[in-house]
Formats: structure tokens, sequence, C-alpha cells
């Protein structure tokens, strides 16, 4: 759909044609089944099956997943304030093609030698995986899909992220098993190449479906009218753009840093379990199909769990409902930890029967399965609502790009440091349950975080109503408002600035 084409429609009335806003929240599930499940739901599939050809140790293969947070909260520090400016759609096109690239290398790794110095095969996945790949992940995943939508939704962002976010754990239905699949039959490097070409497919057809923000086409946010925009129905999408704070005046916030710290310790938990819950199954002696579906198993649950968490978010406290969910997850990991003691546990016909897999589920394995992917379900949607009520949408991208360095190194550091916990004590169960703890950490925390207030300069108009209607007037109209913080003091701001306190002494006088 061209730019003009929208244009054209935004003059028709909201219920003539199906909103824009859901042909962003298709393509934000697209991207993200296909980023996570690249990123995460392929790595404990792969980790057993590259470590035993290359003889590596399990945290070896991990440091790449470590590498690959560390690069990723680098970059997405820049990507956030390109979200603002440019939109998603260059940034994917771009991104997929870098990661395409970086799969089918991975698939060709083997020692060489150049100008008589060797490369081991250590050393290229630990390039590709840690720095190619993840320069081209953090221009199609979570930061851009969600500050996106987040620009397309207030009212009903809750239930639209949830959605999305449903690819986020298909990812961990599908690929586990599919990689599983192409392994066993022919190999983990013809599993690489496989999704390569599926992924360059499936993102260069949702990136071409991306677009910036309504406003850019005369739409408006939750499908709003512009006489909705002007009367109280419309008062949440204006006040959510004109409270927005810029990056400086989050980053002045205690919530900003409480924000990190819990859902980075309690985001501990799904690194964790995505990297670690197969390689958990392997060592109580369950197979690689059987523990794959497992995995799946956790992943269906969050993606089955996704719609309760968005209709929710969007209906009652979100900071109460996140307490609820970790709370979920932690008992979860006890449950999983425990049922990797058990030498002799019942088992379940699972409902559907995959290749080369009869069925059979350890119940106890299953039950925490279960109980972890329903309570992370609601993690994403959570901290994305959270984040957007906290900070407005305005300069969304900015402000969540600061925030995600924290939460990336908390697992970059867990992850690798949890493998080589248990391969100093033989048990990955104690750091599941560790990882329990940080759930249950998270969960309190979240309850004490204040909701940051905008703070009016003297140069604001003395109702506040009235700046956010010629706040978003102006943008409306296309008369762009800075886009950084660093274009607040340009000529045109301090015109527009000029031309606002003219317009309240009017309406002061008008008022007397």
């Amino acid at each position: 759909m061209t730019n003009s084409n929208l244009a054209q429609r935004s003059t028709a009335t909201k219920n003539s044609i199906i909103y824009y806003g859901y042909w962003i929240t298709l393509a934000a599930f697209f991207a993200q089944l296909i980023s996570v499940g690249t990123q995460n739901g392929v790595t404990s599939t792969m980790l057993d099956a590259m470590s035993g050809d290359f003889g590596w140790e399990r945290s070896e293969f991990l440091l790449g997943q470590t590498g690959s947070r560390v690069t990723m909260a680098l970059v997405g520090f820049v990507v956030g304030a390109w979200i603002d400016r440019w939109g998603g759609r260059p940034l994917m096109v771009v991104g997929m093609t870098i990661v395409g690239a970086s799969m089918f290398l991975t698939s060709a790794i083997q020692e060489f030698s150049i100008a008589g110095i060797t490369v081991s095969p250590l050393a290229q996945w630990l390039v590709l995986r840690s720095v190619t790949f993840t320069i081209g992940a953090a221009m199609i995943g979570n930061l851009v899909v969600n500050v996106t939508l987040a620009k397309w939704w207030v009212e009903r962002r809750g239930l639209m992220v949830a959605i999305a976010a449903t690819g986020v754990s298909m990812a961990g239905v599908i690929y586990p098993i599919l990689t599983a699949i192409v392994i066993e039959g022919w190999g983990w490097r013809e599993a690489w190449q496989v999704h390569a070409v599926i992924a360059w497919i499936v993102v260069y057809a949702a990136a071409m479906v991306m677009r910036r923000q309504p406003e850019d086409y005369g739409l408006h946010p939750d499908n709003r009218t512009a006489e909705e925009m002007q009367a109280t129905r419309g008062k949440a999408v204006r006040e959510d753009f004109e409270n927005s704070l810029t990056r400086s005046e989050a980053l002045r916030t205690w919530s900003l840093y409480l924000l990190v710290l819990t859902f980075g310790t309690a985001g501990i938990g799904i690194v964790i379990a995505l990297s670690l819950l197969v390689p958990l199954a392997t060592d109580a002696g369950y197979s690689l199909i059987v523990a794959a579906s497992l995995s799946a198993t956790m992943s269906l649950w969050a993606a089955i769990s996704k719609p309760f968490w968005g209709y929710t978010i969007d209906h009652y406290d979100a900071k109460k409902l996140a307490t609820i969910g970790f709370s979920i997850a932690g008992i979860g990991f006890l449950v999983v930890a425990l049922a990797s003691q058990m030498s002799d546990q019942p088992t379940v016909r699972y409902p559907v029967e995959f290749w080369k897999f009869n069925g059979e589920l350890p119940l106890i394995f299953l039950l925490g399965c279960t109980l972890i992917g329903f309570g992370f379900g609601g993690q994403i949607p959570l901290q994305e609502t959270i984040w957007g009520s906290f900070f407005g949408r305005r300069y969304l991208g900015a402000v969540r790009s600061v925030g995600m360095p924290f939460s990336i190194i908390f697992g970059a550091i867990a992850v690798p440091g949890a493998a080589l916990w248990g391969e100093l004590t033989g048990d990955l169960s104690a750091p599941f349950i560790a990882t329990a703890v940080c759930w249950f950490v998270g969960a309190i925390l979240v309850l004490f975080i204040p909701k940051p207030k905008k703070k009016y300069s003297e140069s604001s108009p003395e109702s506040p109503d009235i700046a956010i209607r010629e706040g978003y007037s102006q943008l409306v109209n296309k008369s762009p408002l800075p886009e950084t913080p660093e274009q607040n003091n340009s000529p045109q701001r301090r015109f527009r600035l000029h031309s606002n306190q003219s317009k309240r002494s009017k309406y002061m006088a008008d008022k007397d």
C-alpha cells in the first residue's frame, strides 16, 4: 500500500476500511517470529550439535550468545533514535540482509588459515554470532517493532503488543522442533541455511508493510477520527503524545532505572529457559526431540496466554499483573528443576505427534514448562505497555534504547554463567532455582515503581490540555515537532514557542 493510498483512505470514515495499524501488528508478529527464532529459538537445539562437532564446551558455545547481547545493547542504543526519525522499514531491510548472510556464513564454519594465521571454528562462531548476526538482528527485532506498535496504538496497546508478541512465543514452538528435524535428517549446517532462506522471505515481506507513525499519513492512533481527537475520546491519545518524556528527561527519573532493574532481573528467566531448557532435559536422560518438544510446549503456552495478558493489561493495573506473571514463571522454574532430579516420573501423551516422536512427555517436566510459558507469556506486552504508558510514544524509541543495554547485559552474563555453573557442578538444576529467585525479586520490585510525570516549562501554555491540542495539531498538519532533544533549542522550535505564548495570551484575554 503506497503512501498516497494511505492518505486518501484517511479521509474515509473509520469503519469503512481496515485500519492500517492492524497490518503493522501482523508485520510485527512475523518480524518477531523470525528475529527471536533465529536468535534464541535455535540456540538450545544447536548447542549440543555444534559443540559436539567441534569439541566445544557448552559455555564456549554460549559465549556467542553473551557477545550477541552486548552488541545488541550497543547497537540498540543507536537504533532507538533511528526508529523515531525514519521508522522501521529501512532498518528491517538492511538488518535482514545482514542476518541471512551471517547464517549462511555460519553454516560454512571450518578451520582455515590466512596469511599463516589459523582461524579456529570457535573464533569464527564468536565473530559471526556476537557481531555480524547481532547487528542485523537489532534492526528487525523487539525494539523496532514494539516502538512502532506503540506509535500506532495507545488505548489498545496492550492487546496489540500481545498479539504481535505471539510471534516470539511461536518462535519457541516452531524453531526448536524444526531445527531438531533438519539436524537429525541432514545436519546443523543445512539447518542454518534453511533458517536463512525462510528469514529472508518472511522479513522482507514484513518490512514492506511497516510505517513510522499514523500521523505521517493523516491517520491517528487507535483508528480515531479527527473529530474524536478533538473530543474527550481522543484525550488519552493526545496526552500520550504530549506528555512524552525525552531521553534526557527519562534519565532524570527513578522510574527508568527501576524498570530496567525489574524487567532485567525477571527477563533473565526468559533467556535461561530458551537457552538451557533443552540441555537440562537431555542431561536428565531425555532425547533431543523430547527435550525440544518440552521447550516447544513452554513456548506454546506463552503464545496461548498472550491474548489473555493483552486483554487484561488494557483493563487492569499492569504492575499487579506483572507480579502475577513473574510469580507463576518462578514457580515453573522450581518445578522444572525438581523434575530434572526425578529419575522416574509418570509420562503423558502429548496431543500433537511430531516427526519421530510418539508424544510421550514426562508429566512433571511438562507441568513446569506450562507454568513457565504461561507466566512469561505476559512479559513482553507487560513491559512494552508499562514503558509506553510511563514515557509516552513520542520519543519512545530513544527512551527504550537507553534501558535496553542494561537489561540485555543481565541476560548476557546470566546464560554463560549458568552454563559454567552447570559444568562445574555437573547439574543445571541449581541455576534454574537461582533464576526462579530472580523472577520472585522482579515480582516484588515492579509494585513499587512510580509513574513519572511530565514537568511543563514556563514557556508552555498554562492549560496542559491546550498544549496537548496545539502540539498534536502541529504533528498532524505536518508541522513537525522536534524529533530529538537536541532540536529543542533550534530557531524553528523557539519560533513555535513564541507562537504558543501568543496563543496563550490571546486565550487568557478572551477568557477574561
